[in-house]
């Protein structure tokens, strides 16, 4: 497991350390910093990807598109490196940048450095990062398959475009029995896949075919097991927001890192608090979460997860970023309230998830 990300002059960080456990929250407000650590990891893992022999990295790639040299390097940076370091338990792996030497929008790496690390581990586990965007190709009416002869177990694609092809191709397979929902004995992907989706739309289920002589597959939805199959478009950008997410939680390898933003898109309040505590099943099966998120459904369905010992406590992370703006470069501040075995955290700071509360006082005249 990744334990610690190290970030130097990338975006609005000249030096930042962020912790990481199984199951890491990042939340605050809009351009904060949130995405550049979710950037960093993509990066990473977008350089171990790079099977050419050229020693320079290109910003804009299938993980991530970053634009130029200039929209990387830190305004403040004192130097034109730009690193990022991981850590483990084992040691840390090291990559660098140097930003004043560059072909287009391609970066040369100078240095790539393992301290006391398996380096085959780290990077494997960067090359088989999983990510979901918050933009999800939701409601297509066929989905493509993925264009690699040997794609990377559970990568539903950026937008989720693979989560049919996958959902299909593992239908009738087991899943992890600690992912298992309490109230479905049988282990495979379908009834597994049907019983969460439930928790989030109750009463809906999906299927996924083939169709012949093409790469494609389509999938049809439903919300009531008596009623028959629906194209995507048909039922609303909830389910098929969640379904890539689903799809990849339940079959994700152990010591995967699964990154969502924001899993709460589409959903309402019950769905955002039941993927919370999906994903933290999730990680306490093993996979590593990452979620950038701005709701408070979601950090709830985390706390509940925590209380109801789906997860532990000292398992999940919570990082909130705010702008410092006593700072003329308004450099990020990150405050990380720690969760104890109820739930509950140690600390509110100014802007954490509280907007309902000032917005209540002020409705009901008390301010």
């Amino acid at each position: 497991m990744l334990k610690r990300i190290q970030i130097e002059n990338l975006k609005c960080f000249k030096k930042q350390s962020i912790p990481l456990s199984e199951l890491t929250l990042l939340t605050g407000f809009n351009a904060a910093g949130k995405s550049t650590v979710i950037q960093a990891l993509l990066l990473a893992s977008q350089m171990v990807r790079h099977s050419t022999e050229s020693p320079y990295i290109p910003l804009n790639g299938p993980m991530v598109k970053l634009g130029t040299v200039g929209d990387v390097l830190n305004e403040v940076a004192t130097t034109r490196q730009i690193s990022i370091t991981f850590e483990n338990d084992n040691g840390s792996t090291q990559f660098v940048l140097d930003a004043s030497d560059r072909q287009g929008t391609a970066v040369k790496l100078t240095n790539h450095q393992e301290v006391k690390s398996d380096q085959t581990l780290l990077q494997s586990k960067l090359r088989e990062l999983i990510y979901i965007s918050a933009m999800r190709q939701g409601t297509k009416d066929v989905f493509p398959s993925p264009d690699t002869p040997e794609p990377i177990n559970a990568d539903v694609g950026n937008q989720g475009q693979f989560a049919p092809w996958w959902f299909e191709k593992h239908l009738d397979d087991e899943i992890e029995p600690s992912r298992c929902h309490a109230e479905e004995q049988a282990p495979t992907l379908r009834r597994q896949f049907n019983a969460w989706a439930a928790e989030l739309f109750p009463g809906s289920q999906a299927n996924a075919r083939k169709i012949p002589q093409t790469p494609l597959v389509q999938l049809e939805l439903r919300t009531k097991e008596t009623e028959g199959w629906r194209r995507p478009v048909n039922i609303g950008y909830g389910l098929t927001y969640a379904f890539p997410i689903l799809v990849a939680g339940l079959l994700a390898k152990p010591n995967q890192i699964l990154i969502v933003d924001s899993p709460e898109a589409h959903l309402h309040p019950l769905g955002q608090s039941r993927i919370g505590e999906f994903l933290s099943t999730v990680a306490a099966s093993g996979v590593q979460v990452i979620l950038e998120t701005h709701s408070d459904h979601v950090l709830n369905g985390v706390r509940l997860a925590v209380a109801r010992n789906k997860i532990s406590n000292t398992n999940t992370v919570i990082h909130f970023f705010s702008p410092d703006l006593t700072s003329a470069q308004q450099a990020p501040v990150v405050v990380s309230p720690q969760v104890d075995r109820e739930g509950n955290l140690s600390e509110w700071p100014e802007g954490f998830f509280d907007q309902s509360e000032k917005d209540m006082t002020i409705l009901a005249g008390w301010e």
